[in-house]
């Protein structure tokens, strides 16, 4: 008698009193129900909803629930699509590696870019080995973090101690290592690894070392690389002011290290810092 009251009330009870099984009228219970509480499927459609509700049939009522469920697979169809397009979007933004990253993320040749106590330090030694007559090749001072990645890691993939699968981004450096293809599933490492060998000549590396960014003294301004020349049977004064004869780059590198211009060893040989490193 309850649910019978709470029909009429909701003017439904003739559509229940239409049907003739207990089953259909038990489904068709539950539908209008659904339908009613349920935000998700919202109202029926609009040539349904213009009619007196009274007047809706099992059928229309079960068309629209079939309605709604072809719509949210839709819906969720075109999510998934928007999903893999936005990452195969995000792929497609990233450019394979090779030479042409070698000009990118420039590093400075200038000694006004490098800071103290190193600035200092390096300004008194290239005064006193220019009066002496020596030669100055200034290559690099500050060099950017973003700069040492791409100089690291093609090296380590052209010399065969990483593999390009391995290689960590980094941020604001869009590259492709692996050389994929636009769907960004498959890889080319022949390619990876040629493009690495020919960054790694494009930056003039050849066989020295070179530290991962943030690591080496260029990235916080205190190195240069610079080539030196014509030293031989110079006289330089020390840090100290003390004549000092040139007879080997031996000697160059000890008045270096009086003014607190460190050099790096025979494995880098223009490679200055403030602490040999």
């Amino acid at each position: 008698m309850k649910i019978t009251k709470i029909m009429r009330d909701l003017d439904f009870y003739r559509l229940f009193k239409r049907a003739r099984k207990k089953t259909i009228a038990i489904l068709t219970m539950a539908t209008v129900f659904l339908i009613i509480n349920s935000p998700a499927l919202g109202a029926p459609p609009s040539t349904a909803s213009a009619q007196n509700p009274s007047q809706l049939t099992p059928a229309q009522i079960l068309q629209y629930v079939q309605e709604q469920k072809v719509k949210a697979a839709a819906v969720d169809g075109n999510t998934l699509s928007s999903a893999t397009a936005a990452k195969t979007s995000s792929s497609v933004l990233l450019e394979p590696s090779g030479r042409p990253w070698c000009v990118r993320f420039a590093s400075s040749t200038r000694i006004e870019d490098l800071k103290e106590p190193f600035k200092g330090n390096l300004k008194r030694f290239y005064a006193a080995i220019a009066q002496a007559g020596i030669r100055i090749v200034i290559t690099t001072t500050y060099r950017p973090e973003e700069r040492s990645y791409l100089m690291h890691y093609s090296t380590q993939i052209a010399r065969n101690k990483k593999a390009a699968a391995a290689v960590p981004s980094w941020q604001g450096v869009n590259i492709d290592w692996m050389h994929r293809d636009r769907n960004g599933s498959k890889a080319d490492l022949v390619k990876a690894k040629s493009a690495a060998r020919d960054m790694m000549f494009g930056y003039g590396i050849g066989s020295v070392p070179v530290s991962k960014p943030g690591r080496s003294l260029h990235n916080s301004s205190q190195a240069i690389d610079m080539l030196l020349s014509n030293f031989v049977g110079k006289t330089i004064l020390d840090a100290q002011d003390k004549p000092r004869k040139i007879k080997s780059f031996i000697d160059l590198k000890s008045v270096g290290a009086s003014y607190g211009v460190i050099w790096y060893g025979p494995e880098d040989r223009v490679h200055w810092s403030l602490d040999g490193n």
